[in-house]
């Protein structure tokens, strides 16, 4: 297992290590690098591919001296970048995580090169005041991480979410449901629900020129399609892509149709694409 020292907290991460032209991979929301298994394969016979864990999820724990808003994960990965000796990348993030990549990319702008964003958080507000108030109740964490991740509603709660326009099978549900009943899953959760800002405002996504593709389940009952047609309409050098039938975890529910969008915007003259 490999991990860095960013001020402090030790992110894991995964390097293929071959290949010229960088994808990195930012998972989403209670999730971690195992989402992107089904694609990460294939691309890297093609493309140098990092995937990582932001603090408190996966592997990489909730650090205390952390601290949880959008903007620090997006200039925490610059740094985490910087310190592998990358400075040129293409990035790939999913619901949480493409926020996170378009905060990086707006901090950093010469660092990065295409996005590539997943079902992209967009919209969303900090938690009002009484939310935040509750998630600084002190042992909060321990308290929920006992009487309620455990229970099996969030079991059937996170398989409703993710089932998706096709349903997922249990074992493909399983990790995800895993995750979200880790003591450091809970800390991070309430973490963000303390420190978290608004989503990127619409001036500021209109500073960003990147080439962006936007890919979205049209069934997403967790980021809807709305988002999408939201950051279409303010990123300038947007393509807004639907898959039909698909709900919020489109590289679990059709990898192959997933690859082929992201070989389409990567590599637009590779024809080996997986059938």
């Amino acid at each position: 297992m490999s991990f860095l020292n960013i001020e402090g907290t030790k992110i894991y991460y995964e390097d293929s290590l071959a290949g010229e032209e960088v994808l990195v991979f930012i998972h989403g929301f209670i999730s971690s690098s195992i989402c992107w298994r089904p694609l990460i394969n294939d691309l890297s016979q093609r493309f140098r591919i990092i995937v990582f864990d932001l603090p408190g999820f996966g592997k990489t724990v909730a650090s205390n001296c952390f601290k949880y808003t959008l903007t620090n994960y997006g200039l925490t990965l610059n740094a985490f970048l910087e310190k592998l000796g990358i400075f040129k990348a293409h990035l790939v993030g999913h619901s949480l995580g493409a926020q996170i990549a378009l905060q990086a990319v707006h901090s950093k702008p010469d660092l990065y090169q295409k996005l590539f964003l997943i079902a992209a958080s967009a919209e969303r507000k900090r938690p009002p005041w009484l939310a935040r108030l509750f998630c600084s109740f002190p042992y909060l964490d321990e308290a929920a991480y006992r009487f309620y991740f455990q229970d099996d509603l969030v079991n059937i709660a996170i398989s409703k979410v993710l089932a998706g326009g096709v349903g997922l099978e249990e074992d493909v549900l399983k990790p995800y449901i895993n995750m979200c009943k880790r003591r450091e899953v809970v800390k991070a959760v309430l973490k963000l629900g303390r420190e978290r800002e608004d989503d990127m405002s619409i001036r500021e996504l209109n500073n960003i020129s990147h080439q962006t593709y936007l890919l979205w389940g049209r069934e997403d009952q967790v980021v809807r399609l709305t988002e999408g047609e939201f950051l279409h309409t303010h990123l300038k050098n947007s393509t807004l892509a639907v898959i039909e039938h698909c709900g919020h975890l489109p590289m679990e529910e059709y990898p192959t149709t997933v690859l082929h969008h992201l070989y389409a915007f990567f590599e637009p003259n590779f024809s080996n694409v997986p059938k």
